[in-house]
């Protein structure tokens, strides 16, 4: 079925996927082909990975995402995961973030990549704000 002329693309035609890298084109496909990534190869890519799963519909990659994110989520990718669940629509990890910079607010805020996050992303910020008011 699929070597009949009907299912065949023309030889000019490509496909581009231009928010990848090599490297995370590469691991993307692997986990297509695969269904599953090595945990260093994840580390390394999870927010393009994330990203992709959501652009292109890939239920189980955002699964995958998901799951292996709330694993790594700590202070150093905190805001980084925030605003993940922010562009996936992904209220468990929003959660997740949110409670986290909570938790570790002093170092967080105080860190060098606060501030450029907030300029950034200021709306997470106001997120950031109310859920701590409605923490404490």
């Amino acid at each position: 079925m699929l070597s009949s002329d009907n299912c065949k693309a023309a030889q000019i035609d490509s496909v581009c996927l231009p928010e990848f890298n090599h490297e995370e084109l590469e691991t993307f496909l692997e986990f297509l082909y695969c269904g599953n990534l090595a945990a260093e190869k994840f580390e390394m890519h999870y927010y393009s990975l994330a990203l992709a799963s959501h652009k292109y519909a890939i239920p189980h990659l955002q699964k995958f995402c998901e799951e292996h994110i709330l694993k790594l989520l700590d202070s150093s990718n905190a805001l980084k995961v925030l605003e993940i669940s922010e562009i996936c629509s992904n209220e468990t990890l929003k959660v997740a973030a949110l409670e986290s910079i909570i938790d570790r607010k002093d170092e967080i805020i105080s860190s060098s990549g606060f501030q450029e996050f907030a300029i950034q992303n200021p709306h997470l910020v106001v997120h950031i704000l109310r859920y701590a008011c409605t923490q404490f």
